[in-house]
């Protein structure tokens, strides 16, 4: 089984399908990257080429992969950074086709929106999140920002931010890098709801901010959810492994997450959280 990921990427870097789809295929999952945006390399270094897919581009590769069959293979589609409002129209398609070809197949809507107290896309994408994509999506991976500002709600403590959590829809909700009254000096929260149930995994705060992520603790999380459906499980391996990634990252002094060359690192830490029969 296959899984259809829809997201950014660049030539150089890790960050969106450039980060996502090597640690799928390290952990065994078949991975179709869909760049919703391609880039020269991360924005934040500057002076970046390229720009987004267009549209039609998009919606040509969708098609074409369902006139082969592909989509009866499909698992899951998996959308990150989408860039513009016109490709959610695009995404949407995917998740029908998967839906339609593959019953049970899911759908992981990370709404790539912003962070630290500002937007970086046009506020029609905002809307595309938050009217079209997340009601269907069965997994949403909101970071504190993205949650606040897709359901104008505030996030003073944990019991505020599930509240929050339960009113974006989706029936499984992992909220990242989460810091409230409550949460430990020092710490950042992994907030997980799952239906009725809803679980707190802490992790240690880094004094530095890594570009990708996000996106690579949703890659991880959902090669491990796709194994057996089991969240909590999910995100502990994530969380474990995307610390090993960091960690690796930080001494190594890149600016760039080690995911290739620390492999060894994160995959050993995601084993040391599972079974052998999860991997």
């Amino acid at each position: 089984m296959a899984i259809l990921s829809i997201q950014s990427q660049v030539l150089a870097g890790s960050v969106g399908n450039s980060a996502a789809a090597f640690i799928y295929a390290r952990l065994g999952c078949e991975v179709w990257p869909l760049p919703s945006v391609l880039l020269s390399h991360h924005p934040g270094h500057g002076g970046a080429e390229g720009g987004p897919v267009k549209p039609a581009r998009l919606a040509a590769l969708v098609a074409g992969l369902a006139a082969r069959g592909g989509f009866a293979r499909c698992e899951a589609v998996v959308s990150g950074y989408l860039g513009a409002e016109a490709a959610v129209p695009v995404v949407r398609d995917a998740v029908a086709r998967a839906r339609e070809a593959h019953p049970g197949a899911l759908y992981l809507c990370d709404p790539v929106i912003g962070d630290a107290g500002r937007l970086y896309v046009p506020a029609g994408l905002v809307d595309g999140f938050r009217d079209t994509l997340l009601p269907l999506a069965d997994i949403a991976l909101p970071n504190p920002f993205e949650l606040a500002t897709l359901t104008a709600r505030a996030l003073p403590d944990r019991a505020a931010a599930f509240a929050a959590m339960a009113a974006l829809g989706p029936p499984i909700v992992v909220l990242t890098g989460f810091v409230g009254a409550d949460t430990v000096p020092g710490t950042l929260d992994l907030l997980l709801l799952d239906g009725a149930d809803r679980q707190v995994v802490t992790v240690r705060r880094l004094d530095r901010n890594f570009a990708g992520a996000g996106d690579a603790f949703a890659a991880l999380f959902m090669a491990g959810y796709v194994r057996r459906r089991a969240a909590l499980a999910a995100v502990r391996g994530a969380a474990a492994a995307s610390a090993a990634l960091l960690a690796a990252t930080a001494a190594a002094g890149a600016d760039e997450l080690q995911v290739v060359t620390a492999q060894n690192d994160w995959v050993a830490a995601l084993h040391a959280t599972a079974s052998a029969t999860e991997w």
